[in-house]
């Protein structure tokens, strides 16, 4: 029994689902309505007898009978479910077509220097080449000095008398080209040690001179083109008397 104090209102939408003998499977809407007027009274079973019927008819065709089972259309899609177990990973893809060369990028900077190498092997040696053109004469040196063979002087040149005690000094001068050797030497006797000095430029000296240092002492130069020498004698006075050893 339906009740209102309004007219009523139906509206009944029915689905129809597709068959398989639809071309086009498109969906098709039908929407039927029926207005009933009224307040409706308990006693009006005609009107409730009629909107009985539409919706058995609608209900019949929203869901269609096919053989034993009644198919309706499909309702609204329900929420997502959980996302599954990650699945196991595929079989790598076919390598791809190499591309096109790119554009040459700037030059980077320079590296360090490496290492020094081993030398590598000595190559042949060559073939000995023409002989070239003489050259130009160069200039007329300086002329050169005369070659002779050494001349020797002694100071002083005879003898040299000193008292006893005091120093004796014999200077020895040579010339000659090349170079000259110098040497001083005793006759008959050597240099007193520890008491002479004999310098590059010909110079000897005796300190402290002693009655057995009298004598002959001789100068000698030598070259390669040859030798002299000269000769001097030491005399040595004590308190008492001269002393000259030949």
């Amino acid at each position: 029994m339906l009740y209102g104090s309004a007219p009523l209102i139906f509206f009944l939408v029915c689905l129809t689902a597709p068959t398989s003998q639809d071309a086009d499977n498109d969906t098709k809407h039908q929407r039927f309505k029926r207005v009933i007027p009224g307040p409706i009274s308990a006693n009006d079973s005609y009107y409730i007898k009629q909107v009985l019927e539409d919706m058995f008819t609608t209900s019949l065709k929203i869901c269609q009978k096919r053989g034993n089972f009644n198919v309706c259309p499909r309702g609204r899609p329900g929420p997502p479910g959980r996302a599954g177990n990650k699945g196991d990973r595929g079989n790598e893809g076919r390598r791809g077509r190499k591309g096109s060369q790119g554009v040459m990028g700037p030059p980077g900077r320079s590296g360090k220097q490496g290492i020094v190498g081993p030398p590598g092997i000595r190559g042949e040696k060559g073939i000995k080449g023409d002989i070239g053109p003489p050259g130009i004469p160069g200039i007329k040196g300086e002329p050169g000095e005369s070659i002779s063979a050494p001349k020797v002087r002694i100071s002083p040149a005879s003898e040299l008398t000193v008292n006893e005690s005091n120093p004796a000094v014999f200077f020895c001068s040579v010339s000659g080209n090349p170079v000259v050797q110098l040497s001083w030497i005793k006759v008959n006797g050597s240099l007193p040690i520890n008491r002479t000095e004999v310098s590059s430029g010909g110079l000897l000296q005796i300190k402290y001179v002693r009655l057995e240092d009298a004598g002959k002492y001789r100068c000698v130069a030598r070259n390669i083109l040859g030798s002299d020498e000269k000769v001097s004698t030491l005399i040595i006075q004590s308190k008492l008397q001269s002393f000259t050893l030949a």
